[in-house]
């Protein structure tokens, strides 16, 4: 690679096109010989990341990474949209995809897909956004994409942290939602409206509460904090269960033997006792707990139990 494609890839964010490539004095057959040496990777005709970039970054940046390429290689006349949108605003993206990148049309036209890309109709101009040098759908309209095609799930988890980061608030997703085009998924993306909290610091609270919602137990506290008799804060806790004494956390799995973490295990031990000493129940879900909804509702529904009988 010559030093000046190595310049416009690291200004590019490391992607570039084939357009870029040849502009910088590399020919088609060198193309494909950076591609065979693990220098560049083609992501599609005329789309090329950078190699070791992609190798170390997450899934959501290698999203980023497919759509900003991709982008690049169409002549910029379409913005990054939905899943690929929400991880170049440097949000989390469940499961994020290796299937087509999503764009959206900046003029009015044909929404025809081909092959990796699907393309969607048009959206107001205030939708549209720059990042890393390329159109991309803000992130109000982003989530509320991401939620009519993945799920809602997904789009608590974007739409939470998005206000949780100050990006956007939750009259920006209301004031997106009345112009955004969604298609079948719209339930999904209304529902979010409802859901979105940025008082939920991490994707597994996030995905906690969707459960907790889903199998139809009563709405929790978040973030709510225990004090003893004598007004002294005891911890906050993730979830209170207020009127059933009982307290959920996530956790996240720690490595336990760092020394670092054998202390704040011990910590969360004295914490944890505590709250059961004030007469409360604590039940504490994993990633485990997630994918197994009937199990979560049997442990919560217990721990509600013995706090009856406690009661």
């Amino acid at each position: 690679m010559n030093d000046e494609l190595a310049l416009r890839l690291k200004a590019q964010h490391g992607a570039v096109s084939t357009a870029d490539a040849l502009a910088c004095g590399h020919s088609w057959l060198d193309l494909s010989r950076l591609v065979a040496r693990g220098e560049l990777i083609r992501v599609r005709t005329g789309a090329y990341v950078d190699a070791p970039l992609h190798a170390a970054a997450s899934p959501e940046e290698r999203l980023a990474l497919r759509a900003t390429a991709v982008c690049r290689s169409l002549g910029m006349r379409y913005a990054v949209s939905h899943a690929a949108a929400v991880a170049l605003a440097g949000l989390p993206v469940l499961g994020a995809s290796t299937g087509a990148v999503h764009l959206t049309r900046l003029m009015p036209g044909k929404t025809r897909s081909s092959a990796g890309v699907a393309m969607h109709p048009v959206l107001p101009a205030r939708a549209i956004g720059t990042l890393r040098g390329v159109p991309v759908v803000q992130p109000a309209f982003a989530v509320l994409q991401l939620a009519a095609l993945c799920g809602l799930e997904a789009g608590v988890v974007a739409a939470d942290a998005a206000v949780n980061r100050r990006l956007l608030r939750r009259q920006d997703l209301r004031a997106a939602f009345e112009q955004a085009r969604l298609g079948p998924g719209v339930g999904a993306a209304r529902a979010v409206l409802h859901l979105v909290d940025g008082r939920s610091e991490s994707v597994g609270e996030r995905r906690t509460r969707v459960l907790l919602r889903a199998v139809g137990l009563p709405p929790p506290q978040l973030q709510a904090e225990i004090r003893d008799p004598q007004g002294r804060l005891v911890g906050r806790v993730d979830f209170l269960f207020r009127a059933e004494r009982t307290v959920v956390e996530f956790d996240g799995l720690v490595k336990y033997g760092e020394d670092t973490a054998r202390q704040a295990l011990i910590a969360e031990k004295r914490r944890e006792d505590r709250l059961r000493a004030l007469g409360l129940e604590v039940v504490r879900l994993t990633w485990r707990d997630l994918e197994d909804p009937a199990g979560c509702l049997a442990l919560v529904r217990a721990s509600f139990a013995r706090a009856r009988r406690v009661g």
